[in-house]
């Protein structure tokens, strides 16, 4: 099985039918909604037998049911109850859930809010504009490319110094659309734009037509999430231009940021767009730390 053959330096302590389980839970993350056994098979390299007795246990607890007629496979209720559990928990969303809809109501548009995974980021809000955009592929519990996202090149920029060429140092920068930035030069380039004006914004770099802003939220621990607010390309460029919208979204952010610790008031955000300003121990750029990272490849 390729996903457990890594060696890390907590390899000892783990529990591999555990960690079999949770990779077959896996598969069904952007696949489609249902799966035979012997296709989870194939793609955790496990024979039959052994996916059909995990299938079996796993069913039993709620993780994942079987569809009578086809015989095929999907994820349980009680991956719902984890997940919701997990939202309903979670500090960021909480404080920020309500922020999100008065930007709702004052732009129109649709507002996100995300954390990062990988080189993945995963929504953990979303509230829909009042106008519908067709495009938008976002949910909840979804994820996107960290590089071709606002709320992703939010988030890289703010990684502490080193973490962006330790923790993703086999990352291919795949296409989207025909904005999306594919060189790690250029992103390097990006994220340093990104942390100097303390926002970021994806042009139609992961959906085309689609425009988006994001800007970070921070708490005790240094970046926690970032929020965005998405249009489409000529709504998005009135909302720059004519109303505020960056401005507004920091303010907004600031004031999450305070509430989940960081220490900082809204009154604060135009002394400074960044909270990072008083690391002194951040000194490397982050095109420094791309350019690291890219050499590993």
């Amino acid at each position: 099985m390729a996903a457990l053959k890594q060696n890390k330096p907590n390899d000892r302590y783990r529990i591999r039918a555990v960690e079999r389980a949770l990779v077959l839970l896996k598969t069904f993350l952007g696949n489609e909604a249902d799966l035979s056994a012997t296709e989870i098979g194939n793609r955790i390299e496990l024979d039959l037998s052994t996916t059909f007795r995990m299938l079996v246990t796993l069913e039993e607890h709620g993780f994942v049911r079987q569809d009578p007629t086809s015989g095929k496979y999907r994820l349980g209720v009680s991956c719902l109850e984890l997940g919701s559990q997990f939202l309903k928990f979670n500090d960021v969303r909480k404080s920020a859930v309500d922020a999100m809809q008065k930007l709702r109501d004052q732009f129109g548009e649709t507002v996100h809010l995300g954390i990062l995974d990988g080189n993945e980021i995963v929504y953990l809000e979303k509230v829909s504009g009042s106008h519908a955009i067709g495009l938008m592929s976002s949910r909840v519990g979804g994820r996107a490319p960290a590089h071709a996202t606002a709320i992703g090149k939010v988030l890289l920029a703010h990684l502490p110094a080193g973490e962006l060429g330790t923790r993703l140092p086999r990352w291919k920068l795949n296409r989207c659309t025909a904005n999306t930035l594919t060189d790690w030069k250029e992103l390097g380039k990006e994220l340093e734009r990104v942390s100097e004006n303390g926002y970021a914004l994806d042009n139609q770099e992961f959906e085309t037509g689609v425009k988006c802003i994001a800007v970070p939220i921070f708490s005790h621990k240094g970046i926690a999430a970032a929020l965005s607010i998405s249009a489409p390309a000529e709504r998005m460029d009135d909302h720059i231009h004519h109303r505020g919208l960056v401005e507004e979204l920091k303010k907004t952010a600031a004031g999450i940021s305070n509430e989940v610790g960081w220490g900082r008031g809204v009154d604060q955000v135009g002394v400074s767009a960044d909270p990072r300003a008083t690391q002194k121990h951040r000194k490397t750029p982050v095109r420094q730390n791309v350019k690291r990272t890219r050499a590993t490849r």
